[in-house]
This record gives structure tokens, sequence and C-alpha cells, in this order.
């Protein structure tokens, strides 16, 4: 009897440990996602990312269900066509916004943070896989500039939506932007047609008349200084939500105003 113990405590003990190892085998890595790009991928692939960065990084918390929420309309899908996650991510948002499911946003934006840290993460990747490179040494007489990511987007939002055409706005830093005269490129992406509109903004911060901003302004403002403190979309949402501005279509981002001199004193 006491044979038949032990042994079973041995085998019981060998399926558990082989249970934990399939599940340790079973977890994904950098190398398994590496390949993704959420702005042109299937949504097996986007589920994949957003698993990978929920099973290696455990600030990020969310279920099954919420990425099954950014996934297109049935009529609309197919698991063999491709998709830009991160404007349909925006895109959910913004109709969770507009039914008033405040719930769904919240978890959402969880979904939209860990869109943007999987993208950080790939590129972190990326750049330990780059072979050795020569340094510059003659730094005495001359002076090397770093220079802006003009590919990050530091800010976005959908507006519009129902009866009006649904846009994304999207911001990024200008090329000629620097740490002392920060300068946003703020574009349009048309979720209706999947095309960009023709107009760029190209907004000068410090040119910014702040007591009459418009809102275009606003968004370009908050999102370089969520940037900054290394959030995404954070004021210009928390804005939004407050119910002091009402932005319907994108000519609203251009007609409306907003005073930024309450958001500099809220954050001194």
């Amino acid at each position: 009897m006491v044979i038949n113990d032990i042994m079973f405590k041995t085998q019981l003990n060998y399926h558990i440990q082989a249970a934990m190892d399939e599940q340790e085998d079973d977890s994904l890595n950098i190398e398994d996602v590496k390949h993704i790009d959420l702005r042109r991928c299937l949504f097996a692939d986007f589920k994949k990312a957003m698993i990978y960065v929920r099973e290696n990084y455990p600030d990020y918390n969310y279920s099954d269900f919420t990425i099954d929420a950014v996934k297109p309309a049935p009529a609309d899908f197919s698991e063999s066509k491709k998709y830009d996650f991160t404007e349909l991510i925006d895109y959910a948002k913004h109709t969770a916004i507009t039914i008033g499911n405040m719930t769904l946003f919240s978890k959402l934006q969880k979904i939209a943070s860990a869109a943007e840290k999987f993208n950080l993460s790939v590129a972190e990747h990326h750049e330990k896989k780059a072979g050795n490179v020569l340094s510059f040494q003659d730094y005495d007489n001359y002076f090397v500039a770093d220079t802006p990511n003009t590919f990050q987007e530091i800010g976005s939002c959908v507006v519009g939506g129902g009866n009006a055409e649904a846009v994304k706005v999207a911001a990024t830093l200008h090329a000629s932007s620097t740490e002392e005269r920060p300068i946003v490129s703020v574009r349009a992406f048309s979720l209706n047609t999947n095309t960009y509109l023709p107009n760029i903004d190209i907004i000068d911060l410090s040119t910014i008349y702040k007591s009459n901003a418009s809102i275009m302004e606003v968004f370009a403002y908050m999102s370089y200084h969520d940037y900054l403190k290394g959030e995404f979309n954070h004021s210009f949402d928390k804005l939004l939500f407050s119910g002091s501005l009402a932005i319907e279509s994108l000519e609203d981002m251009y007609s409306k105003h907003y005073d930024l001199g309450t958001f500099d004193y809220l954050n001194k």
C-alpha cells in the first residue's frame, strides 16, 4: 500500500511538472512575434501580438474578449485579410464613446497601450540585432544633432462616425522638430475610404495662441506633452470625456477652440 502511494505521488508529480513545462513552452517570446506589423496583419497575428504583451508584461492585463472587440464587423471581416489594427483600435474606442460604454472604452485603452508596447518591444529587438557600426569620432569639430522619429505616433483620435465621415487624426513629430522648438505634424485618415486626406497640418507649438487655440492645435499640444511623459492619448481623451467639448466632425477640430492655459496650469 505504501509503495502504491509513493508510485501514485511520483506519477502525479511527473504529470504536474510535465503540464507546467508544456505551459512554459507554449508561452510566446519576441522571436515568435517580431515579424508582425500591427498596421498590416491578419487578426490571428494581432491577437498573437496582444497575447505576447499580456504574457510578458504583467502591467498589461486584458481578456481575449477585449482583444476580439477590435475585430471588424462580421460583414467586413475575413480571417485571411490584413487590417491596420492601430486604426481599428482607435475606431473601437470611438465607437465605445459614441454608445456611452465607458467600461469597454477603458478596456480598449489597455489594448491601445499594449499595441504601443508591442511596437516598442519589436523596435528595440531589431535595434539589438543590428550589426556593429563604426562610430563617428571627430566630435571636437562637428556636432551631430538627434533627429526626431517622424514615424512614431504620439497621439491619435477618431472623429465623426454615424452620419459624418469617420476620420482618424494622428500626430507625429515633424522632421524639423527640436526639444527647444517642438513641431507636430497632424494627418487625417478616412476610415470610410481607407485613404489619407490631402492636407497635413504642421503645428509649431511655440506659435499657438493658447487662450483661443483650435482643437487641432490642442490635440497636437496635448499629444506632445503626453509624449514627453511617456503617455499616449491621455490628456486629449480626458478632455473629450469631460464633456467640455463635443467634436462630431473633422471640421470641428478647426472651428472650435479651447483655452490651453487651463491645461498648462493643471500640469505645472
